[in-house]
């Protein structure tokens, strides 16, 4: 089967919930899908025996914030799936409001997803419905913000740490030098 007529198919079933699709230049299929059908177009490909799409290679997540003034939302939720048994793969893609952008665990259908997912909302503030352990993945859990975002402010703290040769008799360079007493 060829990715024309796998996104031939999916359009027609899926009517009113594609938004677009495409088979590039390169050959790759490329969906967009609303976010209340996602659900079921994603059961619909990992269940579909004519397409097996078994293995879920990646998501990520994208922050469109001023790039595209026209874009109906501000991000984009990418899912790459690839079927072993058949040698072809497909790209879902989501689009997300900027005021609660939340969409469905697929983590039910393929176990890969539990840390991509926890990325999405450490990383972007994306929330995962349904998810069995949605927490941060990377960051503390105190942690204030999503350091992925665009609109994410950028600090800078000073390092405790030179190179210049006037400081080397500040440097440890032995136990003895600590001058720490354990019983003080």
């Amino acid at each position: 089967m060829t990715n024309e007529e796998i996104r031939e198919q999916i359009n027609a079933i899926f009517e009113s919930a594609i938004k677009h699709s495409e088979v590039t230049e390169h050959g790759d299929l490329v969906v967009h899908v609303a976010v209340d059908q996602f659900l079921m177009l994603m059961a619909y490909l990992k269940q579909n025996r004519d397409y097996d799409f078994d293995y879920l290679s990646q998501i990520t997540g994208v922050d469109y914030l001023e790039m595209d003034p026209d874009r109906e939302f501000r991000f984009d939720v990418v899912y790459e799936l690839y079927s072993m048994s058949k040698d072809h793969h497909i790209q879902i893609h989501v689009g997300l409001p900027e005021e609660e952008p939340t969409l469905p665990s697929v983590y039910h259908l393929w176990r890969g997803a539990d840390f991509p997912e926890r990325e999405l909302y450490d990383m972007f503030g994306i929330i995962v419905m349904d998810h069995p352990n949605m927490k941060r993945l990377l960051m503390p859990e105190d942690w204030e913000g999503h350091p992925l975002l665009k609109d994410y402010p950028l600090t800078v703290e000073e390092v405790a740490f030179s190179h210049n040769p006037d400081h080397k008799s500040e440097l440890i360079k032995t136990p003895e030098d600590m001058k720490v007493d354990p019983w003080a």
